[in-house]
């Protein structure tokens, strides 16, 4: 399924609060159980870092300095993958780094983008980086987000046992569209994976469900306990476990209170990849999701998810 990722690495000194490219990567390294064969290193040198001149532009001498020393760290996270029994491959490229990602993984035919850096804000929560947020919003190939535990204060062998665990139990919020549906078809796809359990998860938008008379909202209620339990049995009939939520409630919060009270080891959530050119920020739901959920997060994009589906209110 995820045959080749791309995994874009940077070599920096980090904080406490910001994972190392190399803790996340020891992480990663368990996609070969997704069917993971190869993995493609990109570090970017960004262009608005370096010294400029009015008449040269960027120097070309420090460039190649800077490859030079990428290109020699790079080796170090290149043996981790091939002592795990995968391909590894290195590429060195100068520009805009969210451009350069996505231009890499269109010329390197991945079929899946790693993002491993996170930082904490003020008030304590994990944000993904900018450069993140935009190969989401303008990408069309799935995006890992990583929640390295090592960022919440755990220890490198606790850290190692819970990435050991990616695949198994996996929170599958739907919302019924059609990016729900393309983010279902992963998940089926994952049962080799090693992933036992599914929770499914479908949050009645509790504002929207005021608008509604008594009579119409337990139509409407009617209506989505027969789709959960439609694809709770798609997923029994693959071999999952599965356990369903309808709730009615705040969409964005309960999902990820569901995903710690279920102690879920992955979240699988298609988003429509709106930019700001639509409207909203490439899905509101998914993205406070991805944003504020202490879990890792498989963000599907692609195929048929081009359109919001009936979500009574609700929009992913």
């Amino acid at each position: 399924m995820f045959k080749k990722i791309l995994y874009p690495i940077r070599f920096e000194a980090v904080s406490p609060d910001v994972l190392s490219s190399l803790d996340a990567l020891s992480c990663i390294l368990n996609f070969k159980k997704a069917g993971t064969e190869e993995i493609a290193l990109l570090h970017v040198i960004d262009v608005a870092k370096l010294p400029m001149d009015k008449y040269s532009g960027y120097s070309h001498e420090e460039v190649k300095i800077l490859t030079e020393i990428a290109d020699s760290k790079m080796d170090e996270a290149a043996r981790l993958i091939e002592n795990a029994g995968l391909k590894a491959k290195k590429r060195i490229e100068v520009g805009i780094p969210y451009r350069e990602i996505l231009k890499v993984a269109d010329e390197e035919k991945v079929s899946l983008i790693i993002s491993g850096r996170q930082k904490r804000g003020v008030l304590g929560e994990i944000f993904i980086g900018s450069n993140t947020d935009k190969v989401i919003r303008y990408g069309t190939i799935p995006v890992y987000i990583l929640k390295y535990p090592a960022i919440f204060g755990a220890d490198k062998e606790a850290c190692a046992r819970v990435c050991e665990k990616i695949f198994t139990k996996v929170l599958y919020p739907t919302d019924w569209s059609d990016c729900a549906r393309e983010a279902l078809k992963y998940l089926k796809a994952m049962k080799n994976a090693g992933v036992k359990e599914v929770v499914v998860a479908h949050v009645m938008n509790e504002k929207a469900m005021r608008l509604q008379p008594s009579e119409k909202f337990k139509e409407f209620k009617r209506i989505d306990k027969e789709r959960l339990e439609m694809i709770k049995g798609e997923l029994e009939e693959e071999g999952f476990r599965v356990k369903t939520y309808l709730h009615v409630g705040r969409v964005r919060t309960d999902l990820i209170r569901i995903a710690k009270e279920e102690d879920v080891s992955l979240i699988v959530i298609g988003t429509h990849g709106k930019g700001y050119v639509e409207g909203i920020l490439w899905g509101s739901v998914s993205r406070n999701v991805v944003e504020y959920s202490d879990r890792p997060v498989l963000l599907i994009k692609g195929g048929e998810c081009l359109t919001e589906g009936e979500t009574h209110g609700n929009v992913n």
